[in-house]
């Protein structure tokens, strides 16, 4: 007999339930069931006979929860399951087979529980309802598959009125009008991958879909999240459909604060979070692989790896960019890599844009880095700068800005603009683009640099802003009571001096003694009072032989 559900009283519901019957020879061997529970009806299998469901979706009421059974033929069950129960007492059924035995089946479904029994994310909707529960906690229960939007029934799938012309429209962020919007919860993946998704920029005046956050529009942050606070995030993979994220059109307007998970977050954790695909991302300003712009926020064991077409970079913006963050305000950032491919004009990374008043330790990124062309009419300077780790440190006084134990590995490239004094203005690093020289303390410890650094001919005159590990720093940064822990290849990064400038900004950057060749960066020996043992390695084949990081090579 096949009961149906009545009415739309919980979204979908995965779960096992175990059995154990008596032996009597009245009970009957049992045999697995079909439960329908939620307006989809969707199939779970009964193969046991007691078991807890925990982690029912959010729109799921456990103690007015009805379902449908699908029993095989000649088979019967009671009480009626279409009749709504409360499960947190327990249901037990009865099942009567076509051989006039039966056996039991029993069901509790516990309420609610931030820690014990958050809700369940079984569904591309009942990932959006997340934000009609911005405070609760939940977990990612299978992989989530987004629709293509250009497929018929997407805005069904998602609950999202306009996702087959916009793609996602983001859980949380500040609107022009409106105030802000932020998930306060928590998210835990388990391991579980967001997939397929894509978010195409709604232009100021565009009302957001139908029913989501009215009144409100001017929409800054975009991602699966536009807007966390004191927030935690762990054990989620992204990957990114081939529309990828569009939030900067050719005339540099769109969405500030964009990254694949987050665009904006305060006061948040993220661990063991990831994206991947063969796409790319666009943003106004403050645009990473993963995270747009997080402040006073923890960032460990995290990847950003976008692979977009032939001829694109993976993230461009038109400030503020990197293949990981955007930008990170008082922020530690661990154990996280980005291998992206950078452009934009200002504050260019490849792991992050811009830090101020940071840790970033251990972490590696080995994408291009770019600037974007200077075509404007002028006389405008830069203070542009770009990096093959960061592209701008700052830090407010008396805290500090700290690098250890980092490296780069990919090209920095400054552009061939017609506003030549913009672009010779630039400060370009083979690690870090520029040390702020208003900054409060900076310290660059145990780094190095293997990338090509270059810029075009016509701006590679006076001051020379360009430098093996750095643009431009002031003294004391990279180099303490004389000794300098900082290496950079000097055949493959083309420079011999340490920074630019050859001296005149400051001494520190006329260092060439750090330099190396590529024989000698290959070289245990070379990293004096570097740590081998418990946080780099050397082996031959892994990192093309250059100093690996073990925490990331596991």
């Amino acid at each position: 007999m096949n009961y149906r559900l009545s009415g739309a009283i919980c979204a979908l519901l995965f779960a096992s339930v175990l059995f154990s019957c008596k032996k009597e020879s009245q009970v009957a061997q049992f045999q697995a069931v079909t439960f329908k529970f939620g307006a989809d009806t969707t199939s779970i299998s009964i193969d046991n006979a007691v078991q807890v469901l925990k982690n029912m979706p959010r729109s799921c009421d456990v103690t007015q929860l009805s379902a449908a059974a699908v029993l095989p033929a000649g088979y019967s069950i009671s009480p009626d399951p279409a009749v709504a129960k409360d499960y947190t007492k327990g249901v037990t059924y009865t099942i009567n087979t076509n051989q006039g035995k039966s056996y039991s089946v029993q069901i509790t479904a516990p309420v609610y529980d931030a820690v014990n029994n958050p809700y369940g994310i079984y569904t591309p909707k009942q990932l959006s309802d997340i934000r009609n529960g911005l405070n609760d906690s939940y977990v990612l229960m299978n992989d989530i598959q987004l629709p293509d939007m250009t497929a018929s029934n997407a805005n069904a799938i998602t609950g999202i009125s306009d996702y087959k012309y916009n793609g996602w429209y983001s859980i949380g962020a500040t609107y022009v009008n409106g105030g802000k919007v932020a998930f306060r919860g928590t998210l835990d993946g388990q391991n579980h991958i967001i997939k397929n998704f894509a978010t195409i920029n709604r232009p100021d005046g565009v009302p957001p879909p139908d029913g989501f956050v009215p009144g409100k529009n001017g929409k800054n942050g975009d991602g699966i999240f536009g807007l966390a606070v004191r927030a935690t995030f762990k054990n989620i993979g992204i990957q990114l459909s081939p529309e990828g994220i569009v939030d900067l059109d050719d005339r540099e307007n769109g969405t500030g604060q964009v990254g694949s998970l987050l665009g904006a977050a305060d006061s948040t954790t993220v661990t063991n979070c990831y994206v991947t695909g063969n796409a790319s991302i666009s943003g106004k300003t403050y645009t990473g692989g993963l995270l747009g712009y997080i402040s006073n926020s923890t960032i460990s064991k995290c990847y950003a790896a976008l692979t977009p077409s032939a001829g694109s970079v993976a993230i461009k913006s038109a400030s503020d960019a990197g293949g990981l963050i955007g930008g990170a305000l008082n922020s530690d950032i661990s154990d996280s890599y980005s291998s992206c491919s950078v452009q934009s004009r200002a504050s260019i990374g490849g792991l992050i844009g811009y830090v101020n008043t940071s840790a970033v330790k251990t972490c590696y990124a080995s994408g291009s880095v770019k600037e974007t062309p200077e075509n404007t009419v002028g006389s405008l300077v830069a203070s542009n700068s770009l990096g093959g780790l960061i592209g701008s440190v700052n830090s407010i006084s008396p805290a500090t800005s700290s690098i250890q134990n980092c490296y780069a590995t990919g090209a920095v490239a400054g552009a061939n603009g017609t506003n030549t004094n913009f672009h010779k203005g630039s400060r370009i690093g083979g690690l870090i683009g520029q040390i702020s020289p208003a900054a409060g303390p900076v310290s660059v410890t145990y780094c190095y640099a293997m990338g090509a650094v270059s810029r075009v001919s016509t701006s590679d005159t006076a001051p020379y802003l360009i430098g093996g590990l750095v643009g431009n720093t002031p003294n004391n940064v990279f180099v303490f009571s004389g000794v300098c822990t900082n290496y950079w290849d000097k055949t493959t990064t083309g420079r011999a001096n340490l920074g630019g400038g050859d001296g005149s900004l400051a001494q520190d950057n006329s260092i060439t003694a750090n330099g190396k060749t590529t024989e000698e960066m290959k070289t245990k020996a070379t990293f004096l009072n570097w740590d081998f043992s418990a946080v780099w390695n050397v082996v031959a084949g892994t990192n093309n032989g250059y100093p690996n990081l073990r925490s990331l090579n596991k």
